[in-house]
């Protein structure tokens, strides 16, 4: 009878230190985070700041779009880009804003108004064409043509080489 009280007593020894362990275990994992099914969008620096860091001046000449058109509702698109670097609006505001407030599906109702479709510069559904633009030949031009050249790719198409 001794010998079955004293392996009762290594049993539960060892099933308490078993118990402990796995406290110990959990409390450490409770403070890893669960990884998300969400990708978050990369953060990437702007390049004014990339620039700033190298030692590099950095001076944006890049006028206004103004021929931006909404890829839902084909109203006009406001380019915030200036307004943004002058100060009248936020840093965080939108650089890209739709026009149409009434009837562009891309309208999300906010806490106190109802907010326009908007795109920031790393939007994933920003349209690149938005964005492109052409530097111009002269270095010392004050502008950079927006507007895309055809005649450049007539003259390509016509070059035998």
């Amino acid at each position: 009878m001794k010998q079955i009280d004293q392996a009762l007593q290594k049993i539960e020894l060892g099933k308490k230190a078993f118990d402990e362990a796995e406290q110990i275990l959990a409390e450490i994992l409770q403070g890893d985070a669960v990884p998300s099914v969400i990708e978050q969008e990369p953060v990437s620096e702007p390049i004014e700041t990339r620039m700033e860091e190298a030692g590099l001046e950095f001076e944006d000449k890049t006028p206004p779009r103004t021929d931006l058109v909404c890829p839902l509702c084909s109203s006009k698109v406001y380019d915030n880009r200036p307004n943004k670097r002058s100060g009248q609006y936020k840093e965080t505001s939108p650089d890209f804003t739709c026009s149409n407030i009434d009837d562009c599906s891309g309208v999300v109702q906010g806490d106190v108004r109802k907010l326009r479709k908007s795109w920031w510069l790393n939007s994933k559904d920003l349209p690149q064409d938005w964005i492109n633009t052409t530097v111009p030949h002269n270095p010392e031009a004050d502008y950079v043509d927006t507007t895309k050249n055809n005649n450049n790719q007539e003259e390509e198409k016509s070059s035998p080489f």
